[in-house]
C-alpha cells in the first residue's frame, strides 16, 4: 500500500502541538509538521520549533536512530553535540547525527529560539504525548 501524497499545507505556531518542559531543563518546544499529526502522507521527517529561555538548558540526550538538526534565528548559546561545544546564535545549523549526546544552553540574556528537524519522524511522539523532558 502506498501513501498518498500530503497536499500543500502552511502551518503556523498556532496550528502545532507543544508543551513546556519543567525544572531543571525549561523550554517550550512544539511540533509543526510530522507524520503524526498531518499523515503519512507528509513523509519521513519532522519538524518544530524550540524557545529556551535566558538562563535554561535542554536536557542531554540522544536519538538512537534519528538525525536531529537545529536552526537558530534568535539569541546566543552553546551546543554540545557528541562531546563537542559550538556557539550558536541567528543563522547557526547544528547536525547531531544518530546516537550522539546532545544539549543546548542559553548563554544570553534573551530567549534562544531555533526550528529542528528529526529525519526520519518519530522522535517528536515525546512531544506531542506530552512525555518529553
Amino acid at each position: 500500500m502506498t501513501a498518498s501524497p500530503c497536499p500543500p499545507l502552511a502551518v503556523t505556531d498556532a496550528d502545532g502541538v507543544g508543551l513546556t518542559t519543567p525544572e531543571p531543563y525549561v523550554r517550550h518546544v512544539e511540533v509543526l509538521l510530522s507524520p503524526l499529526l498531518q499523515g503519512e502522507g507528509l513523509g519521513d521527517f519532522a519538524v518544530g520549533s524550540c524557545e529556551v529561555p535566558p538562563g535554561q538548558q535542554g536536557s542531554l540526550h540522544s536519538h538512537p536512530d534519528t538525525v536531529e538538526v537545529w536552526m537558530f534565528y534568535e539569541g546566543e548559546g552553546r551546543a554540545v553535540v557528541g562531546g563537542e561545544e559550538f556557539a550558536t546564535g541567528p543563522g547557526s545549523v547544528v547536525y547531531t547525527p544518530p546516537g550522539a549526546a546532545h544539549q543546548f544552553f542559553n548563554t544570553g540574556a534573551a530567549p534562544v529560539k531555533l526550528f529542528w528537524l528529526y529525519s526520519p519522524a518519530g522522535a517528536e511522539r515525546g512531544v506531542i504525548e506530552a512525555e518529553f523532558i
